[in-house]
């Protein structure tokens, strides 16, 4: 087995803990607040032609009931930004559920999406459904997007290029010609003078196969064109480190 492939299999095995604040939605009275703290596993879903179906098990660590509702996006990335749409292509088992304390919940997925030259990225949204019994207290709702796959029927193919554009701020854009995605942490460039600037990546370090995500990188002073910068990250291959030539 490869690292990579090894480092896949394990994330798909993890299990996270979620302990979420969400949204205030009333401010009239200042009782405890309620939260939630849950157990999601796996943390990423692995589809594929030979496996259509899988499982993600919920686990409630809290002291009081919950209402969740689980619903399938396609998820794309348009100007380096996600864009999700409802889709039919996951049938998810069952969609609306309550948890009692320390309960589980076993949700089934199954895809009805055939696989492709390129892996197809879904994602699970799982919502709080807020209880109306709950009347004057403040209540909390949370969101947690899971990302699901389907891997590609051809070989697992992962190839990155990077440029880094001057101006202020500065455009770093990693190309995913692949034909899986591509997950990125702790992204940074080392500048000529030597101060190390981490890239802004949001809650989301994935390029999606074939497409090209941008980074906006801000510098005290615009860099010059023909300089050289260090980028550094950490992937699901492992390390990367790299020196690149700013382009006009």
């Amino acid at each position: 087995m490869t690292r990579s492939a090894s480092l896949w299999r394990s994330c798909a095995k993890s299990c996270i803990r979620y302990c979420v604040l969400a949204c205030l939605l009333t401010i009239t009275a200042v009782p405890p607040a309620l939260a939630s703290n849950f157990e999601i596993a796996p943390v990423v879903l692995e589809l594929s032609s030979a496996r259509t179906a899988g499982v993600v098990k919920i686990v409630n660590n809290d002291n009081h009931n919950v209402s969740l509702q689980v619903r399938a996006y396609e998820w794309n990335q348009v100007d380096s930004k996600d864009e999700l749409q409802p889709t039919q292509n996951l049938i998810i088992s069952p969609p609306v559920f309550n948890l009692a304390p320390g309960a589980s919940q076993v949700i089934r997925v199954v895809s009805r999406q055939a696989a492709g030259a390129s892996e197809i990225a879904f994602r699970l949204l799982i919502d709080e459904i807020p209880s109306s019994s709950e009347g004057a207290l403040i209540s909390f709702k949370f969101r947690i997007s899971m990302p699901v796959f389907i891997a590609a029927n051809t070989a697992p193919k992962l190839q990155l290029d990077y440029q880094l554009h001057a101006g202020k701020p500065a455009r770093l854009m990693v190309q995913n010609s692949g034909n899986r995605r591509a997950r990125l942490l702790d992204l940074a460039l080392t500048l000529p003078n030597g101060k190390k600037i981490n890239a802004p990546a949001g809650g989301n370090p994935y390029t999606l196969a074939g497409l090209t995500r941008q980074y906006l990188i801000e510098t005290e002073t615009p860099l010059a064109a023909g300089s050289k910068v260090k980028l550094t990250a950490n992937s699901d291959a492992g390390p990367i480190d790299t020196e690149l030539t700013v382009a006009p």
